[in-house]
């Protein structure tokens, strides 16, 4: 079983993913006092966020419901059900 956890040698992956894919990575900054944002763009797309592993993640949900990404009443009765329903269990591994 895979088992991966966010790093910076992650991250530094995940950047050279996202080249691969053909995204050209840039940094701007949005507003004073706020942490800079990376975006990647291509041709048709552009992504901002504060990670290349977060980047990763919208493409993901963009990949799987394109323009129509917003999220259903199931998808949020799903979230708001995983997060109360945590328990005290921790990952022994970590």
């Amino acid at each position: 079983m895979a088992k991966l956890s966010t790093a910076d040698n992650v991250e530094a992956t995940a950047s050279t993913v996202l080249r691969e894919k053909g995204f050209e990575l840039h940094v701007i900054d949005v507003a004073a006092g706020k942490p800079p944002l990376l975006v990647a763009r291509d041709k048709d797309h552009e992504f901002r966020a504060h990670s290349a592993l977060e980047i990763l993640g919208l493409l993901a949900v963009f990949e799987a419901r394109g323009d129509d990404w917003q999220p259903s009443e199931e998808d949020e009765h799903h979230r708001t059900k995983f997060w109360d329903g945590l328990d005290d269990e921790t990952d022994q591994d970590t």
